[in-house]
């Protein structure tokens, strides 16, 4: 009997070149859709197991000689630390490509004169509404409104690349063009408005109850088309006609389905991308705990290493292998652990939001 030869698929090379440091997963907002941050009541034991200053310097020493190029600091919200300062600084020098994520509302004379002498590469601002009122709806906090666009107003005067970046629920649904007017107002027009496309169920044992904040799948998408379309009006201007617009999916034609899977989860993470958290795991993405590696005991080369052992995803559930929807589906493995509590699961509330999207397409091709 002829014996067909085994294929034998090898893993490409693992290099981590983009790496994020999460500093903390506390916060002094209480925004309601929030992925990371904890309940107050935990904060205390929480600071107990955060890594300190020396360990995050030391981190980051071990990262850029594991080959990291460029390094987000996020948290929670990283200037909420007392030795945020001496953290970046420390990790400043080793010589990364540095982004910094903020809510802007902690920005304070020392801080401001760290950042002027060690500037961050690109700075991420949040903003979440368009007046006090939203604040106090979304974050908690009414008095936070003037402190962030204060705080993004001393972060513009820095040689940093500046974006906003809002996440849209149903408290701030009716702002978004006002926040939208707001930054073109306050910063200048060159600066366009990052909204986050798919809110999940929090993760990693965040306290946020997304689903009864989150807009449903259709106003969702409907905000994503209103807002691809406003740009669409400011770069072509007077020639704009919504009767000649047609919005098209087009199909590439591969078997994907079919093609061995040549990643860990299908995406860069942990491949080129990989997350310190707060107490010291290297996690491949931000929101997937489940496949941690200790990098403070096990150092960070020897964690990085050894990640790929851990992961073992099961197989798609029935329902998504067999659904039409799927090649303009949003999930993964992360986004369905989060809405489901299975890495393999059907998450209804993208299910919902792809068959949204799927209507509009067909009606415009019609």
């Amino acid at each position: 009997m002829e014996m067909k030869p085994q294929i034998i698929h090898e893993m490409p090379k693992r290099y981590p070149v983009d790496g994020t440091f999460e500093l903390t997963v506390r916060c002094n907002l209480h925004c309601k859709m929030c992925l990371f941050r904890h309940a107050d009541s935990e904060n205390a034991s929480i600071i107990k197991k955060e890594l300190t200053t020396e360990q995050w310097i030391s981190m980051a020493d071990q990262a850029a000689e594991a080959g990291t190029i460029s390094l987000l600091i996020t948290g929670g919200e990283p200037m909420l630390r007392p030795d945020f300062c001496e953290i970046w600084e420390g990790i400043y020098k080793r010589g990364f490509l540095i982004t910094l994520y903020t809510n802007g509302t902690l920005v304070n004379d020392k801080i401001m004169e760290t950042l002027r002498k060690y500037p961050p590469h690109k700075i991420g601002i949040t903003i979440y509404g368009a007046s006090p009122g939203t604040y106090e709806k979304v974050c908690g906090d009414s008095k936070a409104y003037e402190k962030a666009v204060e705080g993004a107003h001393r972060l513009q005067t820095l040689p940093s690349r500046l974006e906003f970046r809002t996440t849209i629920i149903k408290d701030n649904y009716r702002d978004f063009d006002a926040v939208c007017q707001l930054v073109e107002k306050e910063f200048g027009r060159e600066y366009r408005l990052i909204q986050t496309r798919m809110v999940t169920q929090s993760v990693r044992g965040a306290c946020a109850d997304v689903r009864t904040c989150r807009l449903d799948p259709k106003e969702n998408v409907e905000l994503a088309f209103h807002r691809g379309i406003n740009i669409i009006k400011d770069f072509i201007g007077d020639s704009y006609d919504e009767n000649n617009l047609h919005a098209v999916f087009q199909d590439s034609g591969e078997e994907t389905a079919l093609k061995p899977r040549l990643t860990l989860f299908g995406c860069d993470a942990g491949m080129k991308s990989y997350t310190i958290s707060w107490d010291g795991q290297l996690l491949g993405c931000q929101m997937l705990g489940n496949f941690a590696q200790n990098a403070v005991k096990k150092g960070f080369q020897k964690a990085w290493e050894d990640f790929p052992g851990t992961v073992k995803l099961p197989e798609l559930n029935e329902t998504c292998q067999k659904c039409e929807n799927q090649k303009l589906c949003n999930s993964c493995c992360a986004s369905r652990y989060a809405e489901t509590g299975d890495l393999g699961g059907c998450p209804e509330y993208v299910c919902q939001d792809t068959a949204v999207i799927n209507r509009l397409l067909r009606r415009n091709e019609r």
